[in-house]
């Protein structure tokens, strides 16, 4: 019996090919939409979730606020982690984090050449107490051991056979490892990579006392005053602990040790510490570091997307579905006459439904793979390595399930309310009036609703993006390449200063128009500090950002002078060049009067004078207000290359580039030339809001496929309902153009209702987006317009072939009687 229900099923779904087609296609984009945001959102939640214990482990973080401006920061201070193991109740363990950034290390061999890596990264200083936390399984060593003593480190799997390519776990112990060519470090321990995604990202890790010792013993136990992002301490406390009095204490602490310290930022500064879940460390941009995290309103956001596309699918399905209810009225009927019960004609449309959910579901499958080749960039590194497998298939059999039923009950209940005798005797007939027909229309204009409003934002993005990218930021950016000397070289004797030499034989090329070596205008590489402006009675204190340039860089950048001069050849800091905003913060009245003032550096207490005002220009994203700044001349912060190329066309900039890397190589043959075009490196900026963009400007194309595809079948519906009238309107003389305007006014209709709808639901969300930005476009009535414009033209073009269809139909087919 099932399988003639299943072959039955396969010869109707044949028989209407076309809509069976449309069917598939509509659910399977809908599925693929929920089956990859599903994959990406899943991957997201599960950072941290299989961490033992992850209720009870937080983080200590830092807030600060100057002159009531906030932000965070996901270190701490060095000295805290010790001070809460020996002075704080309620914790059972305190690991102490400390990233290291190594230059260089060399892995003896028995050959006697040892083997050099350079700039390693994911290096960090810490005690068997981030061990007991954090549980690895060791393959060599002992957990207890490990980093008892100093000059010890424990390596992951991964970073050990990269050193020990030949050798085992147990063969790694004992082996000596020389950090910055000269300090030797025994392997203690080999322990195997993390599996699970995770906020803890060490491959390597020394022994604290290490470092706590010599010179730099002071920053381990004194430097209250510092918070660097690279030390990070994580709690494990106790089940009972109540956290808000253990956050209160260590606030306490540390401000009992760093009341003298916090007196050199001024009184404008404060600083407090907060305990961050585990859960919430990969959720929190705000504190950032030096791993990756992600807003989960984003996520959340993204959820929502794939369920409104998928309700779009499902809506699509039942439209097309109850268009062919009037052609199959005949079969309904005999079906009846010959006993089937209302449950059994429900089971039937369902099992159809259910086989087109399967067939979607291989074509999402497609998709998806088609998509994530295409579109990578998209998606976060790690999510190829994840193993969900087990929890997606789950996942698409319950949505199947769910589709198949959501899709397919109404359809399956409308057609079994005809009565058998009014089909047999041909008088179907689906009014277009209130009941079901009115469904369908609704279901419409909430199709073209979410559309719209895709329409609008991915519109209003766009502009947003281009006005970030065009915009003047007040300088030239135009042919402009950047690289940078690797900061072992700038610190190494060997190479130390050559940067310098190489700026002078790079100016010497005919391709190239200007050098200058310092922070480019644009970028996030500056300092920031309190300069104090003492004049009779007034005293004005700001926090100001600094960079640290040469005396081209305002040629180079065509940045422009709007007092005074540029600043003159210097070692160290002996001259400011402010901004205009620098200017109004510090109540000059214009910049010729700032000229030949003193500003007063609240660390070092040296006055130094402003010789120059530059016209205001973007340092940072468009969501960042220009904040004040100067341009200082420091000899040992000049490590950056900004090359002005002096043709503005690109088939010329080949040549040049490769003999600044045949220079380059000369002067630092052992680091690789690698440049970035200044335009593609302020474009970088931007990820977040391009990949955003770039996700709605596809939702947009899918929610307009999907909508067509509703549309298509209420205009075959429409047209099947009407044939009759249309068929006694040409009799009488009525045109082709009449006719199609006839079949066409009522679906203009309901996209302008749409229209109307989705405008103020757009207006508001891309309200609330475009204030993160401090510069934005102003959101114009023309949009909305544009936006009608193409949904009518749209809308018209999907009905446009069924309309046609319809008047060119011969009277006589459709007036014949059955």
């Amino acid at each position: 019996m099932l399988f003639n229900y299943f072959k039955l099923a396969l010869r109707q779904l044949w028989r209407n090919r076309l809509f069976t087609a449309l069917n598939v296609v509509g659910l399977s984009i809908g599925l693929a939409a929920c089956w990859m945001i599903f994959q990406l959102v899943s991957y997201e939640f599960s950072f941290d979730a299989d961490q033992p214990n992850a209720h009870r482990i937080y983080k200590v973080v830092t807030d600060f606020t100057f002159e009531g401006k906030e932000s965070g920061n996901t270190g701490a201070p060095k000295p805290l982690a010790d001070a809460i193991r020996r002075q704080i109740g309620g914790v059972e363990t305190v690991a102490g984090l400390y990233n290291q950034w190594i230059m260089s290390l060399k892995v003896p061999q028995a050959s006697g050449k040892p083997l050099v890596f350079l700039d390693i990264e994911q290096v960090q200083a810490t005690t068997t107490d981030y061990f007991k936390m954090v549980p690895y399984h060791w393959l060599a060593g002992s957990p207890a051991r490990a980093l008892a003593e100093p000059n010890e480190v424990v390596l992951t799997l991964s970073r050990a056979e990269k050193y020990f390519p030949t050798l085992t776990p147990e063969q790694m112990l004992g082996k000596t490892i020389l950090y910055r060519d000269t300090v030797a470090i025994e392997v203690t321990g080999v322990v195997a990579d993390l599996e699970r995604s995770t906020s803890f990202t060490g491959q390597e890790f020394l022994s604290l006392s290490t470092f706590q010792k010599g010179e730099k013993a002071k920053d381990y136990t004194e430097t209250w005053g510092g918070v660097n992002s690279s030390d990070e301490i994580y709690l494990l406390i106790g089940e009972k602990t109540d956290v808000a009095k253990l956050n209160k204490n260590i606030n306490a602490l540390s401000q009992k040790n760093s009341q003298e310290a916090m007196k050199n930022w001024g009184g404008n500064f404060s600083r407090k510490h907060d305990l961050l879940p585990l859960s919430k460390v990969h959720f929190t941009p705000k504190y950032a570091g030096r791993v990756r995290t992600v807003n989960k309103n984003i996520l959340l956001a993204l959820m929502g997307l794939a369920a409104f596309l998928l309700v779009l699918a499902v809506i699509n399905y039942v439209n097309l579905t109850t268009a062919q209810v009037p052609q199959r009225a005949r079969e309904i009927g005999i079906r009846k006459t010959l006993g089937s019960s209302r449950s059994r004609l429900i089971g039937h449309f369902l099992g159809e439904t259910f086989i087109v959910t399967i067939l979607a579901c291989g074509l999402a499958f497609v998709w998806t793979i088609t998509f994530r080749t295409s579109f990578s960039d998209l998606f976060p590194e790690g999510l190829e390595l994840y193993p969900n497998a087990g929890q997606t298939l789950l996942f698409m059999a319950f949505l199947a399930l769910s589709v198949s039923v959501l899709a397919g009950w109404y359809p399956s209940l409308l057609i079994t309310r005809f009565q058998p005798t009014q089909v047999l005797r041909g008088q179907v007939s689906l009014r277009i009036g209130r009941n079901s027909f009115s469904l369908r229309k609704s279901l419409i204009v909430f199709q073209f609703v979410i559309a719209q409003a895709f329409v609008i934002g991915a519109i209003i993005m766009n502009q947003q993006m281009r006005y970030t990218m065009e915009k003047d930021l007040g300088f030239d950016r135009e042919a402009v390449l950047t690289f940078q000397v690797p900061y072992r070289l700038l610190l190494s004797e060997t190479y130390g200063n050559k940067q310098f030499a190489l700026k002078e034989e790079l100016k010497r090329l005919p391709q190239v128009a200007a050098v200058s070596l310092g922070n480019p205008p644009f970028n996030q590489n500056f300092s920031s500090g309190g300069l104090v402006y003492k004049e009779a009675n007034t005293e004005v204190e700001r926090s100001v950002y600094r960079k640290y340039v040469d005396t081209d860089l305002l040629g180079t950048y065509n940045m422009k002078l709007l007092a005074g001069r540029n600043l003159l050849p210097s070692d160290t800091v002996r001259e400011y060049v402010i901004n205009e905003t620098a200017v109004r913060e510090f109540g000059f009245e214009n910049p010729q009067e700032a000229v030949g003032k003193f500003l007063t550096d609240e660390n070092s207490h040296f006055s130094i004078p402003i010789v120059g005002v530059v016209k205001d220009f973007h340092t940072d994203t468009f969501s960042q207000k220009i904040d004040p700044l100067t341009l200082m001349t420091e000899k040992d912060k000049t490590g950056s290359f900004n090359v002005k190329l002096a043709s503005s066309k690109p088939a010329d900039w080949q040549a040049g580039i490769r003999e600044m890397e045949r220079l380059w190589k000369q002067t630092y043959p052992d680091a690789p030339f690698e440049y970035k075009f200044y335009d593609d490196m302020i474009a970088q900026y931007y990820e977040s809001e391009r990949t955003m963009a770039k996700i709605i400007n596809l939702s947009t194309g899918i929610a307009i496929l999907i909508s067509c595809l509703g549309l298509f079948g209420l205009a075959t519906l429409t047209a099947f309902q009407r044939t009759k009238e249309i068929g006694v309107r040409k009799v009488l003389g009525a045109s082709i153009a009449s006719i199609v305007g006839m079949l066409s006014k009522d679906f203009v209709l309901l996209v302008l209702i749409a229209l109307v709808i989705a405008s103020p639901i757009a207006w508001y969300f891309m309200d609330q987006w475009l204030a993160d930005f401090a510069y934005h476009v102003d959101i114009s009535w023309w949009v909305f317009a544009l936006a009608g414009i193409t949904a009518m033209a749209i809308a018209l073009l999907t009905v446009g072939y069924q309309s046609v269809r319809a008047a060119l139909m011969n009277p006589v087919e459709s007036l014949r009687s059955e």
